[in-house]
């Protein structure tokens, strides 16, 4: 407990001021492993953003009016002074990459020491694993999408390396910074194991599940294809809808088994379950005899809340799942033209999402038809799990040009496709102690 949070007080500073302490000494491999499997530091409290500035829900105009100004620049895209100082949701990523390298730090200064060669191998892996998944969230929130013409310059993330409090933070660029978190991952995999006590700690599946989704984002679709492949060898079961308790406040139970990796994010002011409405248009997408629309949400008013969360509570899950895992190879297969396999993936998915008996599968789209049913099939599954606004980025780049749109009081806000404030600005308080440059506006 001490080392905990002699740790913890550590990074509150991590990015900012330099402390005068030193951590407390990590002196066994027992030490290590507990600090990763701290549940509620290593996987909950992810940065949130990615939902709130997304076009899946909405709040009233009464929610929009009691939130402060930052939660209200945020909502409305606004091109800086988004966050409150200190500055949680940047820090809740960065609290996790110190603590990963604090660990890193203490498997280097022990491997002479410590005789369980293969268990400091596998405490390594997971820390490399949760450096690089939080990496990956800062990189989805804080910087343009990935666009390998430019990645080269495009500004990128701090890449923390090691937990030397004296280093200045500076940031990488754009290439460099996926560069690391492919790294990490592939890294990770040799010495993790195919399954482990709990879905909690990172396994090869949670690995080659985070890389599939990497290389979507950076639009290798080959290679987001082949480590989904990967991961669905592992685990490609399915929930099948039918047997859940639709009418339940939380229908769906935590570390269900579609679950390969659990974690969570912290909700934003407006991200909230309480109050975020689900936007019409997205609610209108599902079928009567689609599951998923009273599995998925429930009324309050004369809108819609989000009940749907792979948590078994309001906790937003943004983990690694069967169904995200799925879908992503089905967009890759479609995208190489083989068509046939892609329909596959994607009729399993929905036969265990629509009513038993009425689903009727699709056949015969081109290729063309069946992308745009993927792409919509991807919005409708994965609400909620900071996956959205990171399809919007890739897809816009792709020529989608999809706008997103917000009234407050009568008044429209529109978020043009490829536009600056699609990167969220880093907190003023983290710029002004690091000198790191802002995002561009």
């Amino acid at each position: 407990m001490l080392l905990s949070i002699s740790i913890l007080s550590a990074c509150e500073k991590y990015l900012g001021e330099k402390p005068n302490q030193k951590l407390a000494t990590i002196e066994t491999l027992g030490d290590m492993q507990a600090l990763l499997d701290d549940f509620n530091k290593m996987n909950t409290g992810d940065p949130g953003v990615a939902n709130a500035v997304s076009d899946d829900s909405y709040v009233t105009d009464e929610v929009f009016k009691a939130r402060n100004v930052y939660d209200q620049n945020l909502y409305l895209w606004k091109g800086d002074h988004n966050f409150e100082p200190p500055a949680a949701q940047w820090s809740a990523a960065y609290e996790k990459i110190y603590v990963a390298n604090t660990v890193l730090d203490a498997v280097k200064a022990k491997e002479n020491q410590i005789a369980d060669v293969a268990g400091l191998a596998r405490v390594k892996a997971q820390a490399l694993f949760h450096r690089a998944r939080q990496f990956f969230n800062v990189v989805n929130i804080w910087t343009v999408g990935y666009d390998k013409n430019t990645a080269a310059s495009a500004l990128g993330i701090p890449l923390r390396l090691d937990a030397d409090f004296n280093k200045i933070s500076t940031r990488a660029t754009l290439a460099e910074s996926y560069s690391r978190i492919t790294g990490d991952l592939k890294a990770a995999i040799i010495a993790l194991p195919v399954t482990d006590v709990s879905t909690v700690r990172p396994t090869k599946g949670a690995a080659y599940g985070m890389l599939s989704r990497l290389y979507l984002q950076m639009r290798e679709y080959g290679s987001a294809k082949l480590y989904a492949d990967s991961a669905l060898v592992i685990n490609s079961t399915l929930m099948d809808y039918n047997t859940l308790t639709a009418a339940a406040n939380f229908p769906i139970a935590r570390q269900n088994a579609e679950v390969i990796f659990d974690s969570r994010a912290v909700a934003t002011g407006t991200g909230s379950q309480a109050r975020a409405l689900i936007n019409p248009e997205l609610y209108n997408l599902y079928q009567s005899n689609d599951l998923r629309k009273t599995v998925f949400f429930r009324l309050s008013g004369t809108a819609y809340l989000f009940k749907g969360y792979y948590a078994g509570a309001a906790s937003l899950f943004n983990g690694i799942a069967t169904d995200e895992l799925l879908l992503i190879r089905a967009e890759c297969l479609a995208r190489a033209n083989q068509l046939s396999l892609a329909l596959k993936d994607l009729n399993f998915l929905l036969e265990n999402r629509y009513k038993k008996g009425t689903y009727i599968a699709y056949q015969g789209l081109t290729q063309t038809e069946l992308l745009n049913l993927i792409k919509q099939e991807r919005r409708k599954e994965l609400l909620f799990r900071m996956l959205r606004w990171g399809d919007i980025k890739r897809w816009n780049l792709e020529g989608d040009n999809i706008i997103l749109n917000r009234t407050v009081e009568g008044n429209q806000t529109m978020l043009a496709p490829n536009s600056l404030l699609y990167v969220i600005s880093i907190p003023e308080d983290i710029i002004e102690k690091t000198g790191m440059p802002q995002n561009p506006r």
